[in-house]
């Protein structure tokens, strides 16, 4: 008999800013937004991702402070600017982390990586502090 067991949990609580974490321990960043989905077979709106990345921000921003948030994103962004998907299937469990059964996606550190290239970068003595003995 399959196991028909409905785990109900405060999204709020449980997943929304809490850190996510791959199959190899490494930080991917934090529950930014929740995909929910459902259909006309199922009236019940079932959890179907979690998103992270910055890019999730602009659509809960209403009005120009969400626009410009996107239009923002649109222009730091090598490739889409949507925010990194990860399916429900992907995630272990929420609490204390949300823990993950997969690597992380390639292009979850984009952001990060454009501005340590074009902004830290830049800083004067900024490639110093991961050499030895600084």
């Amino acid at each position: 008999m399959p196991d028909t067991t409905v785990e109900v949990l405060r999204l709020g609580y449980a997943a929304l800013d809490r850190q996510i974490y791959d199959s190899d321990d490494r930080p991917v960043g934090k529950v930014d937004d929740i995909e929910l989905s459902w259909g006309e077979a199922d009236p019940v709106p079932r959890v179907s991702a979690v998103l992270t990345d910055t890019a999730a921000l602009g659509p809960r921003l209403s009005g120009r402070l969400g626009r410009a948030w996107a239009a923002f994103m649109r222009r730091m962004s090598t490739g889409p600017a949507e925010p990194v998907r990860i399916p429900i299937g992907s995630v272990v469990e929420f609490r204390p982390a949300t823990r993950l059964s997969m690597r992380a996606p390639a292009h979850v550190w984009a952001a990060e990586d454009w501005l340590r290239a074009h902004v830290i970068g830049r800083i004067p003595g900024a490639g110093r502090a991961d050499d030895p003995g600084q």
